[in-house]
């Protein structure tokens, strides 16, 4: 899927996308957002884990993996009908996030949580709702470089009628030469 991705790039995008997406927020931050002083209602992107999936090899000899994202939805419990906004704010960032690809070569996004999230007492005096969501995505560089020999002409052949001799049995396959 990705040519040694770029996960600075990726965390990047998200955050651009979601910021451009709903510029009502006051903020969408990453891993060293001031937890004291966020400014509210508030975006956190969390890349949670990567889990390899070693049936999903790429044949790249790149290392498959499932990316475990979260992003937490954050306002102020003072917020006018809190209870209301957060949910509503949660469900279309799950709408955003459902099937992108940020712009990079990983798969489609697969939503697999949207609700209530307690994950730090320090945001004992606000509403927090988390979108989770995974992704596959392929680390390091791919094998395939682009370089070599590009084939001008390509054959196809069915069995039985293949092999040295049955040259004239086989078709050409047209392409658009790119």
């Amino acid at each position: 899927m990705a040519d040694n991705l770029d996960l600075d790039q990726l965390h990047d995008a998200i955050k651009a996308e979601i910021s451009a997406q709903f510029p009502a927020l006051a903020s969408v931050e990453d891993y060293e957002a001031p937890r004291k002083s966020l400014q509210v209602p508030a975006v956190l992107i969390e890349l949670v884990d990567m889990e390899t999936d070693p049936d999903s090899d790429p044949g790249t000899e790149q290392l498959p993996a499932v990316s475990k994202w979260v992003a937490r939805v954050v306002m102020s419990f003072r917020t006018p009908k809190v209870q209301r906004e957060i949910r509503k704010l949660a469900g279309a960032l799950g709408v955003l996030v459902h099937q992108n690809r940020w712009g990079h070569r990983v798969s489609p996004a697969q939503v697999t949580y949207i609700g209530p999230d307690a994950f730090d007492p320090e945001f004992d005096k606000f509403e927090v709702w988390a979108v989770e969501w995974d992704q596959q995505i392929d680390l390091g560089q791919s094998v395939w470089t682009g370089e070599g020999v590009v084939p001008e002409q390509v054959m196809i052949g069915f069995a039985p009628d293949i092999g040295p001799g049955r040259e004239p049995d086989y078709s050409e396959i047209e392409g658009d030469g790119a």
